[in-house]
């Protein structure tokens, strides 16, 4: 690790971009930036983070492209998109530290932003050494038979689609694991887009001087958000309910090493009391405004509440910090236990598709097993 680090901070060009990230973040706590600064490089972060995976699916799904310039492509895209992500924490970092610090930061936010920003740190890393630093050793081995010539693409993109996407294989063995399975990993995957899409209309565009569609009562955007964030957590919860039942009707027989309780109960936490902040923001709305039920989930929970949200109000900042922390701790629990197979599987079966390779490298190591014993 100090090699690697050495020849890291070795390289002139990483030195300047450093550099750079430490001039804006000074320029952030001078108060010489505005939101739009972070707001600016997320974007554009997310923009080459998306335009390198989507050359990488070139690389790995077809024959498109020569390969050495897709794998530019890729490798520019990525260092770009890497960058960016670095100014942008940068950014913000000095941009909301010098606000707090002139009381422009409601205390919720302050606590909220250090929390967010580990979270996040430790997700990155966990999933870097579940998927790379693990994994090096295999790479290593496999690396003389890795070449995009020898990748079957046409077995690749069938174990994509229904191994990964559709998860057909777990559907044969049992259609309650593969229904409680679908339902938490893409609802869950979903809500994330869902809640990007918020910061964009929500955050990001008010700070380029956009008009600020969020809120505007009943404007479609934030009623399309609203709707999807609702629909999809409810997945992540039916799935939840489902896992939980699961669990207990199995009992203590062979099939309980194929479930994960407390992650299950850590994501049903994070879901219902996300509904709970949501059901008392809607409690202290008009009730009888034609786009209130949309958010149909949250506006159930508070068809209970109305006539005494302001005796519940006094809770929902407590309530907020309950939620947006429960949901920093998942991010950070994710590597910790088994729920990082949602990415490492998907790595494993794309892997085990290529029996051309693995194939040639079996018979390599017989050949020498073979030249050993003669």
């Amino acid at each position: 690790m100090t090699n690697k680090t050495t020849t890291i901070l070795g390289n002139p060009r990483t030195i300047v971009g450093l550099l750079v990230a430490l001039g804006i973040l000074i320029a952030g706590f001078w108060g010489s930036l505005v939101a739009a600064w972070g707001y600016a490089f997320f974007l554009g972060a997310s923009a080459f983070w998306g335009i390198a995976i989507f050359f990488a699916l070139v690389f790995l799904f077809t024959k498109y492209i020569e390969t050495n310039k897709l794998r530019r492509l890729c490798k520019i895209f990525f260092l770009i998109g890497l960058w960016s992500y670095i100014y942008c924490i940068a950014s913000f970092g000095g941009f909301f530290t010098s606000e707090a610090f002139l009381g422009n930061v409601d205390y919720k936010y302050i606590i909220f932003g250090p929390t967010v920003l580990a979270a996040l740190g430790i997700l990155e890393y966990g999933v870097y050494r579940a998927l790379i630093t693990n994994n090096r050793p295999t790479f290593n081995r496999y690396r003389r038979f890795l070449s995009r010539e020898s990748i079957d693409h046409k077995s690749l993109r069938k174990t994509l689609i229904d191994d990964v996407i559709l998860h057909k294989s777990l559907y044969k063995v049992s259609f309650i694991r593969w229904l409680r399975h679908t339902l938490i990993l893409w609802g869950f995957a979903f809500l994330v887009l869902t809640e990007l899409t918020r910061v964009v209309f929500q955050e990001a565009f008010p700070a380029f001087g956009l008009p600020d569609v969020w809120h505007i009562p009943g404007h479609p955007v934030r009623l399309v958000i609203g709707f999807l964030y609702d629909f999809f957590g409810l997945m992540v919860t039916v799935g939840c309910v489902i896992a939980i039942g699961w669990r207990i009707a199995i009992g203590n027989s062979e099939e309980k090493k194929f479930s994960d309780t407390p992650t299950v109960w850590f994501i049903l936490f994070v879901m219902i009391s996300g509904y709970l902040v949501e059901a008392l923001r809607i409690s202290s709305e008009p009730m009888d405004a034609w786009y209130i039920p949309i958010e149909f989930v949250g506006y159930l929970i508070a068809l209970p509440l109305v006539g005494h949200s302001d005796n519940f109000m006094k809770y929902y900042d407590a309530l907020w910090l309950i939620h947006v922390i429960g949901s920093c701790l998942f991010m950070a629990y994710i590597p910790l236990k088994r729920a990082i197979h949602m990415f490492a599987t998907p790595f494993g079966r794309l892997m085990n598709s290529q029996l051309t390779i693995l194939r040639d490298k079996r018979n390599t190591i017989l050949s020498h097993l073979n030249g050993r014993d003669r």
